[in-house]
């Protein structure tokens, strides 16, 4: 959306977000009052977003699909690791989706839903990841459970091997192979992850085409230059699927297609990805090649996790103003970007900035700053972009930075210690509930100085 505050000022504002009485307003919840009555630094989650952005993008695979005639089917799985928050996964559900994890702890989670009913009988869920023993066995019981439809995604040899000698006799297991894209010339970087495609026609022949209990359903990769319009993106995705068809002609039980993750989600203001032009490209450059190669198009398998929960949360800083100088406008926040947005430090992440009050006076350019003695703790911190532009102003000023749902929380270390002990910030989460009226709960409050001593061991 687009406000106009001034003559001399225009501003884009994300979905959801509009701008009354010269605030900065989220559904119409009234930010400002909203930091005033919780105090700050907060992070706040919208839960309805997560099932906005499924059925989203649900409908942009299915439009798809339809319109090329595409004979495969879709599914939507949710990428645990970018917020394995118990209020996150139990909304994500509700959209009737899969369920991706990666490690041996989130066997337990998946466990702790189904005992609460959160996770209904049938449920697919994908075990993607390097397998250590603990986490081999907690697939196998969570197969031996036979609640969920269980699918390791083969990370090694070995892995393959301990379900070929652990499945019982009485038991079917549909396996996934994850390829390794080193092999590829337009995916420049070595990676860790999955078999070659060698060795995955190895495995296939030696260990699963007679195995009468295995069978191999799934190809999967992962592109970690994420999903975009650039070139490199769909060489890989083309030389995956030529691979698919020669596989299929190996195994008539290949389904399925895995292309992962890494659908962008609004970064910043000016942001403007035409994600159904994506979708309708990935589904017609699968279709297009299949049909070169004279193979059925497979079922696509996504795992969207920093789409499906990015959008949801926001986080408020006030901050006090600091001149250094002539030129340079120092906004001190009330936390710290390594604290409390990591990726900021970590990958220069980018995050839709917004000036929540006294939006009628004029802007000026801002760097802000966060209260650890750490050089990096400031935002922006890319080269592209030097300063954030806010309001220049007497009176108390509170910023948003909108969309830093996925990955914020769990590198900051929730609940735990963090850098010049910083502590955590208070969490609210807004549902919907009866009527649509909205419920406000409060999730964690903001971290106390005995909760820090405890944990240092000075309690």
């Amino acid at each position: 959306m687009k406000e106009k505050l001034l003559i001399h000022q225009e501003v884009n504002l994300p979905n959801a977000f509009d701008i009354k009485d010269f605030k900065l307003f989220y559904r119409d919840i009234d930010l400002f009052r909203l930091s005033k009555k919780q105090g700050t630094p907060l992070r706040f989650t919208y839960l309805p977003s997560i099932l906005e952005k499924i059925d989203e993008m649900k409908s942009n695979f299915n439009k798809a699909i339809r319109k090329t005639s595409y004979q495969g089917t879709y599914t939507y799985y949710y990428c645990t690791k970018s917020s394995h928050f118990q209020h996150i996964i139990k909304k994500a559900l509700q959209a009737d989706i899969g369920i991706e994890i990666s490690s041996a702890y989130d066997i337990d989670l998946i466990q702790s839903l189904i005992e609460d009913g959160h996770v209904k009988k049938g449920t697919k869920i994908i075990c993607n990841g390097y397998k250590t023993s603990d986490y081999q066995r907690g697939i196998m019981s969570l197969i031996k459970q036979n609640h969920c439809a269980v699918t390791p995604m083969v990370d090694s040899p070995s892995e393959l091997i301990y379900y070929c000698n652990n499945i019982n006799r009485n038991t079917s297991l549909n396996v996934g192979i994850r390829v390794n894209l080193s092999f590829l010339s337009a995916y420049p970087k070595e990676s860790r992850f999955g078999l070659s495609p060698e060795d995955i026609i190895t495995c296939y022949q030696r260990d699963i085409k007679h195995n009468q209990q295995i069978t191999l359903t799934t190809l999967h990769f992962f592109n970690e230059n994420g999903l975009s319009s650039d070139d490199q993106y769909w060489d890989v995705l083309e030389a995956i699927v030529h691979f698919y068809c020669q596989l299929k002609r190996l195994n008539p039980h290949l389904t399925t297609l895995d292309i992962g993750g890494g659908m962008p989600f609004q970064s910043t203001a000016n942001d403007n990805f035409d994600i159904p032009y994506l979708v309708r490209c990935i589904v017609s450059t699968i279709l297009g090649i299949c049909q070169q190669e004279c193979v059925p198009e497979p079922d696509i398998v996504t795992e969207f996790g920093k789409y499906t929960v990015a959008e949801a949360t926001t986080t408020i800083f006030k901050i006090q103003e600091k001149k250094q100088g002539e030129k340079i406008n120092w906004g001190i926040i009330d936390g710290s970007f390594i604290t409390h947005l990591p990726d900021t430090w970590a990958i220069q992440q980018e995050y839709p900035v917004f000036a929540v009050n006294n939006l009628q006076e004029e802007n000026k350019p801002f760097i802000l700053g966060g209260l650890t003695c750490d050089s990096a703790d400031v935002y922006p911190n890319v080269k592209e972009h030097k300063t954030v532009m806010l309001p220049h102003s007497d009176q108390e000023q509170f910023v948003a930075f909108m969309h830093t749902g996925a990955y914020q929380e769990a590198l900051s270390g929730f609940g735990g210690v963090n850098h010049c002990l910083i502590p955590s910030p208070k969490h609210i989460i807004i549902d919907q509930g009866d009527n649509d009226e909205l419920e406000f709960t409060t999730f964690s409050e903001k971290q106390t100085s005995d909760q820090l001593l405890q944990i240092l061991g000075y309690r």
